[in-house]
């Protein structure tokens, strides 16, 4: 335990330096954009609109409804989608620090989760707007159930990009092998399928309940679109995949820190 505490003082006592790299991360992401920041929220906002009208069609829902259950699940996914390949270049991009100075690597992860929750609350804006207009009355719910929602995100992007970075670090064939397993689920997720397809079928039905990513949508998808916080079980859900994965990401870093530098 005293070694946990102290890891995570060591962590805490880089806090200027990590602000310093997540702002210039920030900043250089969008250098040169004539929109910048705002792409943020166009993004998002213009892929659903693409998959509204096509998946709207075939599934025959109503796109205003849709549009913005399909939102709130791609402001997710990117989360999840960044935590298992994108962020795990942190290592590799971080090589320079990581060879001039001994801080510990897990602040590296930190560093690419952190910018990825920075795009998601500057995404939900679009979500904002969008119920705005179609469910005023959950406005309230939805802004205060965000922060909780927030942080149980970091938790699970941060572990996952902890994983992702050694798993990166060591076998550079990592990415492209995630890629294609992440669109495959993609596809398998219920980022833009609803409870009331799989209604008719119950085995399917069952592996929908059962599907982590369906309680982890739960967390900003009752707030926003259903005026309601999350039910229990979808927060207990949450909360054990954030703590599974923290503890994994621990004992994985616990083995592989001190070799990521002649991997680099």
């Amino acid at each position: 335990m005293e070694n946990v505490i102290s890891y995570f003082k060591k962590i805490y006592n880089t806090r200027f330096f990590l602000i310093h790299l997540v702002r210039w991360d920030i900043k250089f992401k969008f250098r040169r954009s004539k929109l910048g920041l705002l792409w943020t929220v166009l993004q998002p906002m213009l892929l659903t609109a693409i998959i509204a009208v096509v998946f709207g069609f075939v599934f025959k829902q109503p796109i205003g409804t849709y549009a913005p259950y399909i939102l709130s699940g791609i402001l997710v996914w990117d989360v999840i989608s960044a935590a298992v390949i994108g962020n795990g270049s942190s290592f590799i991009q971080a090589e320079s620090y990581i060879r001039q100075v001994s801080h510990p690597v897990m602040i590296y992860p930190i560093r690419a989760s952190l910018v990825s929750i920075i795009n998601f609350m500057l995404a939900t804006i679009g979500l904002f707007i969008w119920i705005l207009f179609v469910y005023p009355q959950n406005l309230l719910t939805a802004l205060i159930s965000l922060p909780l929602t927030a942080i149980i995100y970091f938790i699970i992007a941060w572990s996952i990009s902890v994983i992702s970075s050694h798993m990166y670090v060591r076998y550079r064939d990592y990415p492209f092998v995630m890629a294609l397993v992440m669109q495959l689920l993609w596809y398998l997720s219920p980022v833009f399928f609803k409870e009331e397809m799989f209604l008719s079928n119950p085995m399917l039905h069952g592996l929908f309940i059962l599907n982590p990513i369906t309680h982890i949508l739960m967390l900003i998808r009752q707030p926003f679109l259903y005026g309601c916080f999350a039910d229990t079980v979808s927060y207990i859900y949450s909360l054990c995949i954030a703590a599974i994965m923290l503890l994994l990401a621990w004992e994985v870093n616990k083995r592989c820190e001190k070799t990521v530098i002649y991997y680099l």
